[in-house]
């Protein structure tokens, strides 16, 4: 990834915190009930660590491409404006089959089950993504190189498919007259998100609804949509997030008879868990929300994370290995914790001090390897800062439950 396209990537992050920011502003001016504060924090800690990851996986996708196309390519495609159409359409093309191969098939719903979790619908949802999806995707997209197509023009227009799905994540946004025959709306898209029965595995396609009309999985928005899963998972973990249903899987599979039977588990559809469901799956627990005493707290600790968080991309040009990493590791270690913070675990408060510890650590390292010796001092800023904070409102990390 060259610096011009990580500093893109880090103005394509602030624009769209800024819209989620404006979303919000307007569905409170609208009266209208479309984020849930826990719910929302959620969506950004796995979209977060989904991204963070993305950053070092991305030399290895974009590497792959490269490899196979100039190793294994049929041809080399001229790049121009007619062949530009074509990729776009053949990007569009694939992004269908693997959006639809990801509900059809249990391992890969496994994947991309994250994305349906939410019972909201707004554009943090957009975040909500399992770092297994990018090398799910990366076998999809590499038929691309295979046949030809320029590995840099092929992951630029990857990047604007990938990059629509965010504006499509909003309920504030109605019809929109004749674009509704053409490309993918808000309205198709809150019905593939819909656990409604006539919604269900409906509406597929990323940027053209021609596939989904073409394949016959095409439906209209007609009653309300009803969001989430058909099994609600209520924590806010990203380690439950991304991993709930891979477990599922394992533990339906043990229950089968035979080899060929625990196979067909991971590779028929998610129906087949429906038996596992009903006669082994507890009870689920009731969801738990951030308390409201905390949420000033989280806010500015989410705040911090996503300031490294397009610090790493806006920077990396002049940002050494040591410092990226010292960042990345505590950006990852403060998006697997908190969502044990907002579930009020036991461990919830000892968890949140270390995370603090860390950070005191982290910012000491930073600090240092920048020369920046008289700075120091701000090392301690966030234990005297946040340890009172937490120590003041240490009864809202109590689960009554």
């Amino acid at each position: 990834m060259t610096v011009d396209l990580t500093k893109a990537f880090a103005f394509s992050i602030i624009t769209m915190m800024a819209l989620v920011l404006g979303e919000f502003a307007l569905s409170k001016l609208m009266k209208k009930k479309v984020f849930d504060f826990s719910d929302s924090l959620t969506n950004l800690a796995c979209g977060i660590l989904e991204r963070t990851i993305f950053l070092l996986f991305v030399v290895i996708y974009y590497a792959s491409f490269q490899y196979f196309y100039i190793h294994f390519s049929i041809a080399h495609i001229p790049v121009n404006w007619m062949t530009n159409i074509i990729l776009f359409l053949a990007v569009d093309f694939l992004w269908y089959w693997y959006h639809r191969a990801g509900h059809e098939i249990n391992i890969l719903w496994a994947a991309h089950i994250t994305h349906h979790q939410s019972e909201e619908y707004n554009f943090t949802l957009s975040f909500r993504v399992s770092a297994f999806q990018l090398i799910i995707r990366m076998f999809f997209w590499l038929w691309l190189p295979i046949i030809g197509f320029d590995p840099g023009i092929t992951t630029l227009i990857i990047g604007i498919n990938a990059a629509y799905q965010f504006f499509i994540h909003t309920r504030l946004i109605n019809r929109l007259g004749i674009l509704e025959k053409i490309i993918i709306t808000p309205s198709h898209h809150r019905v593939h998100h819909g656990k409604n029965e006539v919604y269900i595995d409906k509406n597929y396609g990323g940027i053209l609804v021609i596939w989904d009309k073409l394949f016959g999985t095409f439906e209209e928005e007609k009653e309300e949509v009803k969001y989430g899963i058909t099994k609600p998972m209520k924590s806010h973990t990203t380690i439950a997030s991304w991993f709930h249903y891979f477990f599922d899987l394992w533990n339906a599979a043990k229950y089968e008879n035979g080899i060929m039977s625990k196979i067909k588990i991971f590779l028929k559809g998610p129906e087949t868990l429906s038996n596992y469901y009903e006669n082994h799956k507890q009870t689920e627990v009731k969801e738990i929300k951030a308390d409201e005493r905390l949420r000033y707290y989280f806010i500015t600790q989410f705040f911090i994370i996503v300031m490294l968080f397009i610090s790493i991309y806006y920077y990396i040009d002049v940002m050494s290995k040591e410092v990226q990493y010292t960042i990345i590791g505590f950006i990852v270690f403060t998006t697997l914790s908190i969502g044990f913070v907002i579930d009020k675990h036991n461990f919830a408060l000892p968890l949140e001090f270390m995370r603090l510890v860390l950070m005191s650590a982290c910012t000491f390292i930073v600090l240092y390897l920048l020369n920046l010796s008289s700075l120091l001092i701000l090392a301690a800023a966030p234990l005297v800062l946040f340890i009172p904070w937490l120590l003041k409102h240490k009864d809202a990390l109590k689960n009554s439950n």
